[in-house]
């Protein structure tokens, strides 16, 4: 490997290593401060009777917490792509059992597997606390509110058991439809990634503007965006007729490892990831999804 492509691999594992850090780091602060402000905030509605504001503050603290759970999960994504480009990073620097490249799996399941002990699983779980909290300090305004203005037919006690039930089942189904909308978008980039890969190792960079099959893979993995595929792959088109200039986008290396680079050039998406797609690495395809 030229020194100054080992120096440049280390100075970008450096940097990476410190953004994998500043995304755990802002990962605990969130952890530390959102069940503490729920609490407190849960503890001080609760002392009197619930009125406008208190509903509007509830509903305020479950779309700031939904919003604080989509940031997060944004950060999952950005902590993924970069543990494996840091791997990546160490495979190139011939480091292939180095921290990242090897990064342990989590072993302790209790409750017969039922429940994985890792972090995300901790994450999800505080927040979901946090959501089923806010929902209820909802849907106990609204009670407490009908109970001043309608005749009571049942107790507040009674009324609350249901404003939580209802509140812990909410949380549950949501995170549960999020989840399956989760697996299936994977799967579903997961198969066109693969297919976009081995289009574009079979088809001439200078081709590729032809190539309606590789133009709709591209178009699932970046949700349908056809004027900027269209303008990246003519962009890249016409630098395949120039080796210099192409050189520029993509690093030497086997043919699929070029195609998943050329495929990420155009879809923002990890080449690391695209590659671990195409060839089945970390997670197989579907059979019959992949040709």
């Amino acid at each position: 490997m030229p020194n100054n492509r080992r120096d440049a691999l280390l100075a970008e594992y450096g940097e990476v290593s410190s953004n994998f850090r500043m995304l755990t780091d802002i990962r605990f602060k969130l952890l530390a401060f959102l069940p503490v402000a729920a609490g407190a905030a849960a503890a001080v509605l609760a002392r009197g009777h619930a009125t406008t504001l208190t509903l509007a503050f509830s509903l305020f603290g479950l779309v700031v917490t939904i919003g604080l759970v989509t940031y997060n999960t944004r950060n999952d994504q950005l902590y993924d792509t970069l543990v494996a480009r840091a791997a990546a990073i160490e495979r190139n620097l011939g480091i292939p059992d180095g921290a990242f490249a090897n990064r342990p799996r989590p072993w302790f399941r209790p409750a017969q597997g039922r429940w994985k002990v890792d972090h995300r699983t901790a994450v999800s779980t505080i927040y979901k606390a946090s959501i089923a909290l806010w929902l209820f300090g909802a849907l106990h305004a609204v009670v407490d509110m009908a109970q001043h203005t309608l005749p009571r037919w049942i107790s507040l006690t009674w009324a609350d058991v249901i404003a939580l039930v209802a509140a812990v089942g909410l949380t549950l189904l949501g995170s549960w439809l999020v989840e399956r909308e989760r697996q299936g978008t994977s799967e579903r980039l997961r198969k066109a990634a693969a297919e976009a890969v081995d289009l574009a190792e079979k088809v001439d960079i200078a081709g590729l503007a032809g190539s309606k099959e590789f133009l709709l893979a591209c178009q699932e993995l970046m949700a349908g965006d056809a004027d900027k595929i269209g303008a990246r792959v003519c962009f890249l088109s016409q630098l395949g007729r120039e080796p210099d200039a192409i050189a520029h986008y993509l690093t030497q290396g086997g043919s699929k490892w070029t195609a998943a680079q050329v495929v990420a050039a155009i879809t923002d998406f990890a080449p690391e990831w695209l590659y671990d797609c195409a060839t089945s690495r970390r997670l197989p395809v579907q059979a019959g999804d992949h040709p």
